[in-house]
């Protein structure tokens, strides 16, 4: 169980480390869309993946305590941690192969609306709860 105060602290970090996850996705989109494809692009590619595996792995050891309380809503996160983590999988492969940019820019597209929506399924189902 958690206090009322963890909670809300919780709830804080998910909105905060959603909207900075959301503006790197921004500004790594608008790089790949111009087609830069250098060093610096592929290494913050790869350091925002290793930023968005970290506040996933955080996220669900801080939601595992809640208990039974989030139900299917926790077991759907979940799923989508591993579906998310797969395609940082896939866009680690692209960046360390011959890069072919066209094949990056639409992988990473993929991934930006599907983040989007794994954002967006967790602040509604998750901040209520949290904030309750």
């Amino acid at each position: 169980m958690t206090t009322p105060e963890r909670r809300q602290a919780m709830a804080d970090q998910l909105v905060r480390a959603h909207g900075e996850l959301r503006l790197e996705l921004a500004r790594l989109r608008e790089n790949l869309g111009a087609g830069d494809l250098g060093r610096s692009l592929i290494t913050h590619c790869l350091a925002y993946c290793d930023n968005l595996h970290a506040h996933h792995s955080k996220e669900d050891g801080a939601l595992a305590q809640m208990g039974d309380e989030l139900g299917s809503v926790l077991d759907r996160v979940r799923r989508e941690h591993r579906v998310v983590a797969e395609a940082l999988g896939e866009i680690r492969r692209l960046l360390g192969a011959d890069l072919r940019a066209d094949e990056l820019k639409t992988r990473f597209d993929q991934l930006v609306d599907q983040l989007e929506d794994h954002f967006a399924y967790e602040e509604a189902q998750l901040l209520p709860v949290l904030r309750a």
